[in-house]
């Protein structure tokens, strides 16, 4: 069976790094895995595919050294059994902003005793299995991630109780949204927005619990300071690269290169 490079990763206290994956192609996902990264996010909230896509996208992050992580388009446990079922090795649940979310979000994503996830033996995550099934119950239990999103006003001032939650492997940081509802629209590096957030990692690390940290820098360096500023407040994992920005940054920088050549420059 697989295993989460997520987890081999932190398990010998190194940061996991990961990309999103937006665009309705599996190439994303397989350039991704050629470049080394630990795992891809795959975006169902803002991404432009549904799930029959979200199967291909899985297919090919099966196939090299990534991890896939699905985000469900919301917290609607059917959304978070399917993605699962499909070959999800977590999930990321947008929006949750109270304890009793985040309970139902983990128990979606477990099976039972640790959940309610719905059983069926016959799905694209149990073909590579050849056990029995009480083993790849054990197994999913084991390997499946939970990451939960907290982007609200409502979310921050509940995470103590969040936390208190059994089952939850990451908090997963919403830097762009959570400054959106604090009358700061898209000032993700605005002090006051900083502040909520590391007062999210301290807390979370405190209890054991991952935090992942999502940069919204575009250039090598910017990207680089970034992730190095959250890895210092002790997130140790980094979803950084979104493949629409790389792609039209890359485009926008090649177009720019070659108009140069009839300029005289």
């Amino acid at each position: 069976m697989r295993e989460s490079r997520i987890r081999t990763v932190l398990a010998v206290n190194q940061v996991a790094y990961g990309a999103w994956v937006q665009m309705a192609n599996p190439e994303s996902v397989e350039y991704a895995g050629r470049a080394g990264y630990d795992f891809v996010l795959i975006d169902r909230e803002h991404g432009s595919f549904d799930l029959e896509t979200t199967v291909q996208l899985l297919r090919a992050a099966a196939g090299l050294a990534i991890t896939p992580v699905v985000r469900v388009p919301d917290r609607n446990p059917t959304e978070i059994m399917r993605v699962l079922d499909a070959g999800a090795m977590g999930v990321l649940v947008p929006g949750v902003s109270t304890p009793a979310q985040a309970s139902d979000a983990v128990r979606a994503a477990r099976y039972a005793p640790s959940g309610n996830r719905g059983a069926c033996p016959y799905t694209l995550a149990t073909i590579p299995f050849h056990g029995s099934w009480s083993e790849f119950t054990e197994w999913s239990n084991r390997t499946i991630s939970v990451w939960l999103l907290i982007e609200g006003v409502e979310g921050v001032g509940n995470i103590d109780r969040i936390l208190e939650v059994p089952g939850i492997d990451a908090i997963c940081l919403g830097p762009f949204d959570l400054s959106q509802a604090m009358g700061l629209p898209g000032q993700t590096d605005h002090p006051a927005v900083v502040d909520k957030l590391k007062g999210i990692v301290v807390k979370a690390r405190a209890r054991g619990i991952e935090v992942v940290a999502v940069p919204f820098a575009t250039t090598p360096q910017g990207i680089r300071d970034e992730a190095q500023k959250w890895v210092s407040a002790g997130c140790r994992i980094v979803a950084g690269a979104v493949d629409r920005a790389v792609l039209r940054i890359g485009l926008a920088e090649a177009c720019a290169a070659m108009r140069e050549t009839g300029t005289g420059a």
